[in-house]
């Protein structure tokens, strides 16, 4: 069943490969839209340029599906088209984990769905159904992903998108409540937990093996690529990433805000210039520093790292920008 399901889809990639090579860009540029490369990249220019509250709900938005379509995968532990057909893999660029179900199918229905039930603009709401529509899509065709990993993606992305939208008044009236101590320790036991999770699901089956014709063809496809599906290292970033986001939000909220709206538009892109560089030097330079060697000092030093990343972003940058006179309280 599963053989005709992964012919089926392989034959609607390249019959839509068939369609002609000017598709090729265009297909790249809506997955780069669907790439978490992006929206760490929207994300900052949201909260520190336009709108704190919706830029951090975007990221904690992109961490928590992240970490979600991380589990799934490792849960189904689906081939990826290459892995089935290496001929495939011609417009394709290698992934190495799962493929089911589709993170960037995923990712887009949850974030630009943030982004549009927050904006409540009808054009931008339209524009957000072709976008996740064309992303997906780009995903087939690009052979990274069966049709199957594509929907359950669109279908696991708006699910998020539904319990998110129903929660987030009431868990933060809740959060509000709390003592700082007592909302950071909730922070810290919350990426504890989601990387608890993860390292379930890798211990069992504990006898499981990738099969071997998955490896061999992948190898084909993409002689370069080192396929390790089985690793806890994207559950750590992410979980970390959260974690120091939400300090960071804690701590701006404690401050008196940030007023992400106001301001000269010289000062907005010296602020998220200043972020970037800020950012970009704490991700390298301890990149650069801390080891990376699948030990537990490694995966520890991996968590402080990203940690350090979420708590900038939302928190470090915030305070530098009011600093400098870039930026001011919202209170």
């Amino acid at each position: 069943m599963l053989d005709t399901l992964f012919d089926l889809s392989i034959n609607l990639t390249y019959w839509l490969q068939g369609l002609g090579p000017w598709l090729t860009p265009v297909m790249r540029f809506f997955t780069f839209l669907g790439n978490e490369e992006f929206y760490l990249f929207v994300m900052p220019v949201i909260a520190w340029v336009i709108d704190y509250d919706l830029g951090v709900r975007v990221g904690v938005m992109l961490l928590l599906t992240s970490n979600l379509n991380e589990m799934l995968k490792l849960s189904f532990r689906m081939p990826r088209p290459y892995w089935v057909n290496p001929e495939i893999g011609n417009v394709a660029s290698p992934a190495g984990g799962y493929g089911f179900p589709s993170g960037h199918a995923q990712n887009s229905a949850a974030i630009f769905g943030i982004m549009a039930a927050t904006l409540k603009k009808k054009w931008f709401t339209v524009v957000v159904i072709f976008t996740v529509f064309m992303i997906g899509l780009s995903r087939i065709y690009l052979g990274e992903h069966f049709l199957a990993d594509v929907l359950g993606g669109w279908l696991v992305g708006g699910l998020i998108l539904w319990i998110f939208l129903k929660l987030y008044s009431p868990v933060k009236e809740w959060f509000a409540k709390q003592t700082i101590a007592r909302k950071i320790a909730t922070a810290f036991i919350l990426s504890l937990v989601l990387i608890a999770i993860t390292a379930l699901i890798l211990a069992v089956p504990s006898n499981y093996q990738v099969p071997a014709e998955w490896l061999a063809n992948a190898h084909t496809a993409y002689p370069e690529e080192e396929l390790d599906p089985f690793t806890i290292k994207n559950s750590i970033t992410t979980s970390a990433t959260l974690f120091g986001l939400m300090t960071g939000i804690i701590w701006t909220q404690t401050s008196g805000g940030f007023a992400a709206h106001r301001g000269a538009w010289w000062k907005r892109v010296l602020r998220f210039l200043v972020g970037i560089i800020g950012m970009v030097v704490i991700w390298l330079g301890l990149d650069l520093l801390f080891p990376d060697n699948g030990d537990l000092l490694s995966y520890l030093l991996r968590y402080l790292r990203y940690g350090l990343v979420g708590l900038w972003a939302s928190g470090g940058a915030v305070w530098t920008f009011i600093k400098l006179r870039l930026a001011e309280r919202a209170d």
